[in-house]
């Protein structure tokens, strides 16, 4: 469309003057269309990397409430086996915190 009508104005026929201001005008809204399309994908990549934190921080949170009911337990082994779970419950819980 640019190139037709600088094909116009190089040819200098009638309206020469209508159709430079309709290009100029043209330039100007792709140049905008352009920098909107930009921001547009700048805000989606913000709108994504807030999305992730958000989702790491609620699954951080869940994680530390877990552990938090974990070490909060007053539980004791009945027996050998039910030790053993409470001791591998603990050795899991250790070894996140470290």
């Amino acid at each position: 469309m640019i190139q037709t009508g600088q094909e116009l104005l190089s040819e200098g026929g009638y309206r020469q003057a209508d159709i430079g201001q309709m290009l100029q005008d043209l330039n100007l809204m792709w140049e905008e269309l352009v920098s909107l399309s930009h921001d547009k994908g700048r805000h989606l990549q913000q709108a994504a990397a807030q999305h992730t934190y958000n989702r790491t921080m609620e699954d951080a949170c869940l994680k530390l409430e877990e552990m938090e009911l974990r070490l909060q337990s007053r539980e004791i082994g009945t027996n050998i086996r039910h030790c053993k779970e409470l001791l591998k419950k603990h050795q899991v819980t250790s070894a996140v915190e470290a």
